[in-house]
């Protein structure tokens, strides 16, 4: 290999003229793939191959009005901040419409958590207080008069029963009880048809009228009263809405007779706790906002980050430097999310990408947020992309800080301006190059049928892989061309000698890494194959521009030099460490003391490092990949102590003949079984208060049109039920309807 090189060496320094033109006219070329591989990266997107995702993307398909639910959770703020309601005003929005992120009040501003069970001193019913109800119901309003409401899907609250308009909040629950109508307080009707009797009333409210919610009059007592009768209904899914410090506080002021401490039981019982006056409290619940996919895909908005238009204007206003969809106030960069309306979307999307829907999350919550008085709002779980975009633009100071360091550093070492120019320039192509084979090949992969590039926050770390090699193969190239120009070799001399010796060992290196990271191509994850393609082709990259082409561009600026007398003598250059020392250290660590010292010391330490490597498993935390204080991450926070045993939802598709008995059966068998883990299995199915298992499928909704059907058939006529007629009318029985 060493003669062969050196015959490349021999042709490729004599044709230096020809490959800067190549170069040139390459790196033109690699722009518009370049522009393909630095389209926005959706954080949620990592196109992974499962049978999980694949029954995901056919329910997408295959349900094109699947919903999409927004959950804010709302806290109540610490008593000592809340100004009082005469003081009090919205916050502003900004001259273009835009909530002020810089000025509401922050997430931490709530009251602090208290144990399972305990409740909260303060405010009186912590998030249960009538002033904090009130305020969450106008919030509710604030929803139905967003831009987005048109594509409102309406859900059904498990408590009252009652069907809400796209919009579920604790402040519905309580009126939807509190007016007579909910299913709590009315006659209910079993498998067989035998009618039940209501859990609870809201006709006898003792020694208080039993006031509407809305009315005038109603004061906490009334809202303690309807919390007690909700709370001890069958399945306690009221005390659902509240997060997990919910508990019966003592008070001896109050009405209300309950438990205070101890746990709720499956049976319905209270396991160590006392029978005294208080009330229910709880430091949180949630503000639950529907949407259909479907209709907010017509409207104009892309649920999809990547697919939706990218915001990179900026402009200069009163309010401060607007940059995409973020604002620069008071030094630091806050989300200024964009003001967008159906008009505006639906000709974005004529265009080719419509709205960012995680845009218009941000501005709901903004707008929720400029309302906050006695409590706190905070969007949960969605925003991830708009957020982690907003700190890799707000660490731009760092990466300009790191860029002054990484020219100094060159200078320290090279000790001439003219190298530092050269190895930067040499960065840049190489990064270019990079992007643009990324982008070039990912084109050519989708038109061939297929794909091989996917995109994802991996290839976030392809620049630091490029700049770290990069750097590597132009000092070791310049530095071997300085040492033979001191010797007395000629620039062609200096040059063919540096590429010969030194681009050989580095196109080595280079191969060897390439083949590493090309090992990902084994990954059943999509994301992890095309970051090991994507970093063969930045290591490629830097080898070719910052390995092989910097020392010809350095022998072309010293020819331009010496025509003009201005060529510089290389002279003794001191190293950051002096040479005798490293020659000492060299020599002395050949001999075989040392030598077995250094063995003795090596395996001391990997031994303890193997044993555990092997004991290291993967782990997800927000903080380790966003900034711990952003509203984010205490989102996720706060539902991870509050809202623990609620989780997140999941799908389980079934495909076959779902109107099969043998179905129904399987679904109620599962149920039961999800509810005995084998020993060691962590449980990680949301449960209910009472610690029953919470999963709903189609059986349940065939057991509540049983009942319906008993209880009022004339509804099941129009549609054709006809109990003259053999299998009424239907081809089916009405076996078990009652």
């Amino acid at each position: 290999m060493g003669n062969s090189f050196s015959r490349f060496t021999k042709w490729y320094v004599p044709h230096r003229n020809r490959v800067h033109v190549v170069v040139f006219i390459l790196s033109i070329l690699m722009i518009p793939g370049a522009l393909t591989a630095l389209q926005p990266i959706d954080m949620e997107s990592y196109e992974m191959e499962s049978p999980e995702l694949t029954a995901q993307e056919i329910i997408n398909q295959e349900f094109a009005n699947s919903e999409i639910i927004l959950g804010f959770v709302l806290s109540a703020r610490q008593p000592d901040l809340v100004p009082s309601i005469e003081d009090w005003e919205p916050v502003a929005l900004l001259e273009d419409g835009t909530p002020d992120y810089a000025n509401l009040v922050h997430a931490s501003e709530k009251v602090d958590s208290t144990s399972p069970w305990e409740g909260i001193s303060a405010p009186k019913g912590g998030i249960l207080n009538l002033s904090i109800l009130r305020e969450i119901d106008s919030k509710v309003q604030l929803v139905h008069e967003h831009h987005l409401s048109p594509a409102l899907k309406p859900l059904v609250n498990d408590v009252t029963g009652h069907q809400y308009a796209g919009v579920m909040s604790i402040s519905d629950i309580f009126r939807g009880f509190m007016n007579g109508t909910s299913i709590l307080s009315q006659p209910g009707i079993n498998s067989f048809g035998i009618t039940t009797p209501a859990p609870t009333n809201w006709t006898d409210c003792g020694e208080l009228e039993c006031l509407e919610f809305d009315d005038v009059n109603v004061t906490q007592d009334h809202i303690d009263l309807a919390a007690v009768r909700m709370a001890n209904a069958p399945e306690n899914n009221f005390l659902r809405w509240l997060s997990l410090d919910r508990g019966f506080f003592p008070d001896i002021n109050s009405k209300q007779i309950g438990p205070i401490g101890g746990e709720l039981q499956l049976d319905g019982s209270w396991l160590n706790g006392t029978t005294g006056l208080g009330r229910w409290s709880a430091s949180s619940t949630w503000l639950i906002v529907q949407y259909d996919r479907g209709i907010l895909e017509d409207m104009g908005w892309e649920v999809i980050w990547k697919d939706a238009h990218q915001e990179k204007s900026v402009s200069f206003s009163d309010d401060g430097i607007v940059i995409g969809g973020y604002r620069l106030a008071e030094g630091a960069l806050v989300v200024h999310p964009p003001r967008y309306d159906e008009e505006f979307c639906r000709n974005l999307k004529s265009e080719g990408a419509g709205c960012s829907s995680e845009w218009s999350y941000m501005d709901l919550e903004g707008v929720l947020r400029s309302n906050d008085r006695a409590s706190t709002t905070l969007l949960v779980g969605q925003g991830v992309n708009v957020e982690v975009n907003r700190e890799l633009q707000a660490s731009a100071g760092l990466i300009l800080l790191m860029g002054i360091v990484i020219v100094g550093l060159l200078y320290v070492s090279l000790r001439r301006w003219s190298d530092v120019i050269i190895v930067l320039f040499a960065l840049g192509a190489a990064l270019l190059w990079m992007q643009g084979m990324i982008g070039h090949l990912a084109n050519l992969t989708s038109w061939l049928g297929f794909a091989i590039i996917a995109r994802s926050q991996f290839s976030n770390l392809l620049p630091i892989l490029v700049l770290a090699l990069g750097i590597d193969d132009s000092l070791h190239a310049l530095h071997r061309y300085k040492e033979e120009r001191k010797n007395g070799a000629s620039t062609h001399e200096a040059t063919e000698v540096t590429l010969t010796r030194v681009g050989r060992a580095i196109m080595l290196t280079s191969l060897t890494t390439m083949a590493a990271f090309a090992a990902n191509l084994f990954s059943d994850i999509a994301a992890l194959r095309s970051f090991g393609i994507e970093a063969a082709l930045g290591i490629l990259a830097a080898f070719l521009l910052t390995g092989m082409w910097v020392p010809l561009i350095r022998l072309s600026m010293d020819e331009w030099m010496a025509k003009r007398n201005k060529n510089k003598v290389e002279e003794h250059t001191p190293h950051l460490i002096p040479e005798h020392w490293l020659k000492k250290l060299t020599l002395n660590c050949g001999k075989l003391k040392p030598a077995m010292i250094i063995a003795i010391i090596a395996t001391s330490i990997t031994v303890p490092a193997a044993i555990g490597m092997s004991q290291l498993e993967g782990d997800f935390a927000v903080e380790d990949f966003l900034d711990e204080r952003s509203d984010f991450a205490i989102g996720v926070e706060i539902v991870t102590e509050s809202f623990a045993d609620e989780g997140e939802p999941a799908y389980l598709l079934i495909e076959g003949d779902v109107l099969d008995p043998e179905v129904y059966a399987a679904i109620d068998i599962f149920r039961i079984e999800m509810g005995i883990l084998p020993e060691g299995v962590a449980d990680k199915i949301t449960h209910l208060p009472n610690g029953e298992i919470d999963i709903m499928a189609l059986d349940e909704m065939v057991f509540a049109a049983q009942g319906s059907l008993a209880l009022n058939s004339t509804p099941f006529e129009n549609a054709g039920w006809n109990t003259t007629q053999e299998g009424h009318g239907m081809n089916c029985s009405a076996a078990d309807s009652g």
